[in-house]
Formats: C-alpha cells, structure tokens, sequence
C-alpha cells in the first residue's frame, strides 16, 4: 500500500496539522506513517502486537481467533497502536470520531519523540518492523527442518524466561576482569636438591610435568564460572548451555525482543499510566483465572476481553481510597478511586464516577484459558525405620541398634553416625508419632487432568475428609454419582471403594490417609465440617478449559439443580459462589448470584445461558440433563442477554492496589468487567489542535484518563504532573543553591525568576532519565505538597484516617521499589559448576519480597530443560536462607546460609 492513499484527505490534513503543533512545540521524532484501519484489520495486526509480521506460534493465532470472536460482543475498542522503529508505524480504528483522531495522533508524535531521543531506547533496533519479519522467516525455516512440535515447546520455555535479561547491559561495556593472575605461568619447584647435577635425578622432567599439570587442574577448579554475577540469565544461556543450534538461534531471537520491549518497561510513569485494583480481584489470563496480586508477581499474559495481551509492567501501591461497588448479578469489584472499567455505552468510567443505577459492561475472559494442564509434584512423606537407617549404614539392624545404645561399633563408624542423624531428626521423629510404618500404596497423577477435575467436582460438592474417622468420600442418593465417584477413585488412585447404604443414601467411603494428605496438602480441600469455607481449588482455576468442564459438571451434579427455572447452584459458600460466577463467564454463561435467607447462595442460569451451559458444561446424571433439555427446548426463543449489569451498592475504604500495563489495547478482563490500566497530546490538544465544538467531547474522553483527586495519589497521573512541575520550576527559576537554601515559605511560593528555561529542561530530563531517575530527582517536597503525598495511617482512637508523616522521602522510596527491575525479582547466574557437579545456580537479590515458590520453581524446570543438568536458585524465605533445586524429576529444597 502506497503511504500516502494510507489514510484519507481529511485525516492527512488533521496529522499535518498535528504534525506542525508538535513540531512548533520543539518536538523531534521520526517520519510517523499513520495507517487508518477496520475492526477486522486492526485485530490482524493487534494479534501480532503491532507488527505485520511475527514467528509462527499458536499465541497469535489464538489471538486473532479471540479478537475476531470478541468483536461480536461490542467490547471496548482499540484505539491506537504505535511502533518504536524507523520510520515509526501508528494505527487509526476507522469508526473514531475526529477529535479521537486528533488526540490519537498527539499522543503517537509525542511517543515517538520518546522513543526518539530518551536514553533508554539508544540501543533499541530501528528497524525493528523488518527485523521481526526476518525472525518469522527464520523460525519457519527451523520448523520445515525439526518440526512445529518441538519448536512450539521451546518457544514456550524461552518465553517463560524472557525477563531474565540484564536491562542495563545495553548502556554500557562491562570491564573484563584483569587476566595478568590467570596468564602467569606456573612455576613448579619440586624436591629441594642440594647439588645442581643431581636435579635431573630428583626432579625428572616427567615428574615436573605431571605437577604442573596438577597445578593446572587446581586452579582451572579454583576458577569462578562466570567470574561475577551475571544479570542476563538468556546470554548464559546462549554461551554455556548445550542447545542445539536451532534451539540457540531461536533463543537469542527471543533475548533481542525482550531488549527491545525493555526500555518501554523502564520509561513507564514518562511514556504511559497506571490503572489499580485489589489484590483479590480475580483476572482472567493465559495462567487461569488467578488473583491480581499473582498477576503482579509475575503472570506473563492476560485476557483483555477479547484475546491474551503480555504484561509488560506491574506495580503495587499501598494504602490507597478504595471504592468497592456490586452490580444486580452479583459481581463486586474493588478499585482505587481512579481507576477506570468500561460502561455499558463502551466509555471508560472512573469508579469515583459511579453512580447506584449506573450501568457497566461484562465480561468474561473470551473464551482465554491456559494451554497446559497443571503438573502434581507432590509425594507422600515417607519415615525412616531402623530397618532403612541401618541399610543406610551399611550394616545389621541389630549393630545399629548396639551403636545407638552406645556401644563400641568399629564397622562403618561414620555411615553409622550419619543414618544415626537421619533417624532421630526432628523430621523424622516427627513422621515416626504422626505415620504407620507401613502405608497402603497409592497412585498420584501426575498432572491435574480431567478425571481428577471431575473428582475433585464430586468431593467438593457431596464429599467429605474426615481426619477424626480416618477417610474419605461421597454422600448421595445418585447411583451414577456413585459409580462414577468409585471408578474415578480407582483409575486414578488404584483404591478400592467401601460402598454402603445408610438411612435413604449411598456412602461411599474410600480409606486412605496418603489420599487425604494429598488433597489437603496439594489440592488445598478442606477437612471436617466446613462447607463455608470451600473454594474452588487453585489447580482448577489454572486448569485447561477440558479440565474446568467436568470439575463443573460434577459439581453441579451434586449441587445442582435443573428445571423450570433453568440451572441454580446452591452452596454455603459465598467465595465459592463467586468463583463459580467467574469460571461460568469464561465459557460465555451469565449467571445472577443471590444470597438466601438459610445463609446459603444460589448461582442461578437461565434463559440463552442455559442452552450455553448445556452445551459447554452440561450435566452428567440423567434426570439433571432431561430436565435441562426440556427447559432449553420447550422455548421457542430466548430474549437476547445483554453483558451488562447495574450497580446497585457502593462502599468506600482503603486498601494495597495492584497494577499492571498491558501490550497493545491497555485493558483486562478482571472480575467480570474490563479494566483500564502523557504530557504532550495533552498540551497540543488543549493549546493548539482544539476547535470550539470539540472541546467538550475531548474533556469527556480525557477526563477519565487523566482526571486526580486531592488526597489521592493517582500514578496514571503522575508522569505528567511531574513533567508540569519540572517545566514550572524552570520557567520560575526555582532551583539551584540560592532557592534550596530560602527558608522563607512566602520567598518561595513568590519566587519567579521568569527564566523560561521550561521547555528547554523537559527536552533534556526526555533524553537522559527514566522512570526510577525521573522520580528520584524531581519528586521534591514541594511537589509532595502540591499532590498531597503524605503517608496516612488509622487513629484507633479517633476512628478515622489521619496523617501520619508529611516527609516526602517515604513516598518517594516506596514508588521507587516499585519500579526497580519493573519490580520483578532481581535473579543471577552465580555459578555455572556448582559444586563442582556442572549444575547452575542462580541467586535471588532479596530486597524484602521473598519470591513465589510456585512460579520459582517453574522456572526452574524450564532452565533445567535448556541446562540439561540439575538448576538451583538460592534465596530467602520467611527471613531464612533457602536452595530450592530441580534435578529434571523432583524439586528439593534445603536450608543455607544465606
């Protein structure tokens, strides 16, 4: 397509003039081809995250399909996409109106001036549009030789550990160490010899060498391997591992487009904005359905409604004005003030702007759902008899008991000392009162597949663990619950099932205490009398959509009901009926959740959502499926269902808000409704581009974005208030030692020098500062006071929020933490041949956060497939030092000094 038939006369004529706006404002940037697309182009090109053309893998088809599907629910748009190359790539969505247009293009010359002349995009690739073209050329070509199989695989695993990049490393050459040590020859000596003629006799040229060579090898062991610490966890890779080429190259194309997409993670509060939510908020991702503080410590990619986006920043901000507002269905959010959900007329709303009545927009996580099936690496704790210690040993039971009496034993003295330890271990003391010294075999899968889902759907709805009686099982009427719960029972754990009749009910009983271990300590299932506090278990959250379905269809069978009211769950828990609502808009099932007077909720489906629940979900026993079929056929037609609601509560508090930014649309599906997560467009709009007739609809759809609050810290904001205070303090001349040093407050809030140095200062903080810099030296105290950032805290006394340090410094560390490695972990290669065995070690740089045990010690299976050797990483956890090791089978943890 010829770049100037791109866009039409009209909008050609609105970039020229934008174009001459930020050029007469002083800024610089790149030739910006604007490119004006439909819906249906605009998803082919947002599947491929801005680009034409990516390698081949079943994420961006997966995208395209989900956008393409979400099209047809009316979700929010997509604005506008901007590329960092040269020359830079923007895309228009044809249907805004011209004043979005105006505030699109604004917005792109002013991130191309960013990417343009910031620091931290100096090394970034230019011509990055053709250079991803080239990697989709070269992984095809890798796929025609090895094969689509094992290529997808490690893709995966190379993605998985995209963030293990040094993000500095670009801006400067690390010094090699100084080799004049390692270069020196060896001298050997030998024997002292006290006559010259006799040296060849003591000290024979054969055995000079042979020390020498021994000296050699000494220091070749002595030698760290790498020398420091190394950041860039992927280059180690690519140098020590031993990858095949193909899995090599592809590696080190997957490190390039993780240094490209870097800056833009660093340059995050002067490029881009934040949006806030709670902890708990569950967000629909490509990891399942998981809680907004998981999806900050590190989940990679997230439903925005319509496909799976990548996660590019995170951050969490304490102590926060929340709203929390439930809608007539029962769906409930909590939020900072500021943040931001689609409305039912597709408009972005701030929560502060709700209103009782206001209507909002639904949505589940378009069909998103993780591609692998949960893995169990859970094993039974097993105790150590005399018998296996004194085979530990080496020796007779009976000497191993004379050793522990005290008696002289000379055979394997140090053996006998050690399986002695092992034995009387507190550990093991401790399994020695709580375990029989023999237990019943029993199967554990491997992975959480669909039978066990559907297990877990029946234990969860009419089961039980006892701990007191020592078992486990189902209570119900339903001879086909009961067939099914036993054959379940015995294919996936190989136990037998005591079935019975008691008072008008089948119980099944399964006796076990390796199972119940299992499903309490693995699956995390409550025991004893506990209906209220039953979830849905984090394994079936993050399961595939194959393994969600039967655990549903299960559970509705047991707790559910079908008729002529259409589909209702009963539960007496109210965080599990919530979950369920979650899990029933992921298939595209509207629900309505209502609490009864008995204390219990009804999550109830009807009208087009039934016929969907059949289809997808569906019930298992007979009389449950005939009733559903006759509530879906016995209609001639179902009303169209709206994925709308109406809040009908809201509540004010405060609490830690999560926050995330996302690739491409800046939106995520999170608690059933879409989610929101610059300086310049906003100057050139409201002093140069407005027309008279646009000026309201631009505060419309400004305001909801850039909109603060006094006594709220609003950090989608705070880039560019800080930008306006720097560009006011150097048109005032309110720096340098004579204004630091002015101890009259009235001097300093007259002081104006009438410099004008205003602009020329924000073009030089542009070039030389990101985000951790830029706050670093201009979020002064004064600009603390302006934005009313003091720390706040709770009188008891008084019963409300006071003030409780008005010293800037505290706010500014905090946001400073945040934003420090993107606030991930810190994590180094330290040693390449540990303990001498060529295993890696990795270290975790602990800066207070300890690092999820989950998520670590998935990476650590995913560097073992590259290593080909066991991987360690070396942490802290709960204050103490941790080795947490995966060896290609099992992970093992121990403790150290650390």
């Amino acid at each position: 397509m010829n770049r100037d038939t791109q866009i039409p006369p009209r909008l050609s004529d609105i970039k020229k003039e934008i174009e001459g706006y930020a050029r007469g404002f002083g800024l610089d940037f790149y030739e910006t081809i604007f490119e004006v697309l439909g819906y249906d182009e605009i998803n082919m090109v947002a599947a491929y995250g801005g680009f034409p053309n990516r390698y081949p893998h079943w994420r961006f088809g997966m995208e395209y399909e989900q956008l393409s599907k979400g099209y047809e629910y009316g979700l929010s748009k997509i604005y506008e996409m901007v590329i960092n190359n040269n020359p830079s790539y923007a895309y228009l969505l044809e249907s805004n109106m011209d004043v979005d247009q105006k505030l699109v293009m604004a917005h792109v010359f002013g991130h191309v001036d960013f990417f343009k002349n910031n620091f931290s995009f100096r090394h970034t690739n230019r011509k990055m549009m053709d250079e991803m073209a080239n990697h989709a050329t070269r992984v095809r070509r890798i796929i025609d030789k090895v094969g689509l199989e094992p290529v997808e695989t490690f893709i995966d695993r190379s993605l998985s550990l995209e963030n293990l990049i040094d993000q500095h490393s670009q801006h400067f050459q690390r010094r090699a160490k100084d080799k004049d040590d390692e270069d020196k020859p060896i001298e050997v000596r030998g024997f002292k010899a006290d006559r010259e003629y006799m040296q060849g006799f003591i000290n024979p040229r054969e055995f000079l060498d042979e020390q020498r060579k021994k000296l050699e090898d000494e220091r070749a062991a002595k030698k760290k391997f790498p020398e420091r610490p190394q950041r860039d966890v992927l280059q180690f890779l690519l140098e020590n591992a031993p990858l095949e080429r193909w899995e090599g190259e592809i590696l080190s194309l997957m490190r390039e487009e993780a240094y490209y997409f870097a800056p833009q993670g660093q340059t995050k509060i002067c490029n881009e904005g934040w949006a806030c939510v709670s902890a708990q908020a569950l967000v629909f991702t490509s990891d399942g359905i998981i809680p907004m503080e998981d999806v900050v410590s590190g989940a990679g990619a997230v439903s925005d409604g319509e496909t799976v986006r990548a996660v590019y920043g995170r951050n969490v901000i304490p102590d926060q004005r929340t709203i929390t507002f439930r809608t007539r269905r029962g769906l409930q959010l909590t939020g900072s003030e500021n943040h931001r959900i689609v409305g039912a007329d597709g408009s972005w709303v701030r929560l502060d702007q709700l209103l009782v009545g206001s209507r909002v927009r639904l949505s589940g996580g378009a069909d998103v759902w993780p591609r692998n099936r949960v893995p169990i690496s859970w094993r039974a704790p097993r105790r150590m008899t005399q018998d296996q210690a004194a085979e530990l040993a080496g020796v007779s039971p009976a000497t191993f008991h004379r050793f522990r009496a005290g008696d002289d034993v000379r055979k394997n003295e140090r053996r006998l000392a050690t399986a002695v330890a092992l034995y009387e271990s507190a550990e093991n003391s401790a399994l020695l009162h709580q375990l029989p010294a023999r237990r019943t075999s029993v199967a554990i899968p491997d992975e959480v597949c669909p039978d066990l889902g559907a297990f877990l759907g029946y234990l969860i709805g009419d089961g039980h663990i006892s701990r007191v009686k020592r078992n486990l099982g189902l209570t119900t009427a339903d001879e086909e619950c009961v067939e099914h719960f036993a054959q379940l029972a015995r294919q996936l754990f190989a136990i037998p099932s005591v079935i019975r009749w008691d008072d008008g009910r089948y119980r099944v009983l399964l006796h076990s205490e390796t199972l119940s271990n299992f499903l309490t300590d693995a699956v995390g299932l409550t025991h004893g009398p506990s209906a209220r506090q039953k979830t849905v278990p984090s394994c079936i959250l993050r399961s595939p959509k194959e393994v969600v379905a039967p655990f549903l269809r299960a559970y509705f069978d047991c707790d559910g009901y079908a008729g002529k009211q259409g589909v209702i769950l009963s539960t007496s828990s109210e965080d599990m009926s919530k979950q369920i609502q979650l899990l029933l808009m992921n298939f595209g099932i509207l629900s309505r959740r209502r609490a009864q007077q008995d204390g219990c909720w009804h999550v109830c489906v009807m009208g087009s959502s039934a016929a969907t629940f059949q289809r997808e979900i569906g019930f298992g026993l007979d009389r449950k499926r005939v009733a559903l079929s006759d509530y879906v056929s016995q209609r001639r037609w179902f009303k169209k269902e709206k994925w709308e609601d109406e809040v009908v509560a809201i509540e004010h508090g405060r609490a830690d808000v999560y926050d995330i930014s996302v690739e491409g649309t800046h939106r995520y599906a999170a608690a059933g409704f879409i989610n929101h997560n610059s300086f310049w467009h906003s100057k050139i709009m409201t002093q140069k581009a407005l027309k008279d007739s646009e000026i309201v609809d631009y505060a419309d759809h400004h305001s909801g974005t850039m909109g603060t609050r006094p006594g709220a810290i609003n950090p989608y904001k705070l880039g560019i208030e800080l930008w306006r205070h720097i560009e006011d303090r150097w048109n005032r001349g309110r720096f340098g030692k004579e204004y630091d040093e002015c101890d009259d407050l009235r001097a300093r809030r007259a002081w104006d020098k009438k410099l004008g140095l205003g602009r020329q200062k924000i073009f030089e903080v542009r070039k030389h500062y990101n985000d951790v810099t830029f706050i670093d030296e201009f979020l002064t105290a004064d600009f603390a006071s302006e934005q009313k950032l003091f720390v706040y805290g709770f009188n008891e006394k008084g019963n409300r929020w006071e003030i409780l340090d008005r010293e800037f410094q505290k706010v500014k560390r905090k946001l400073l933490q945040q934003l420090t490695n993107f606030g991930q972990p810190i994590i180094e290669v330290v040693d390449g041949n540990f303990e001498n065995r060529g295993e890696l070690l990795l270290a975790h740089r602990h800066d207070g956060v300890d690092l999820r045990v989950d998520y670590a010690k998935d990476t650590l299976v995913n560097l073992q497939a590259m290593w080909r050797r066991p991987v360690a990483i070396v942490t802290r956890v709960d204050g103490k030092g941790v080795l947490m090791r995966f060896d290609g089978r099992d992970h093992a943890d121990r403790k150290v000094e650390y």
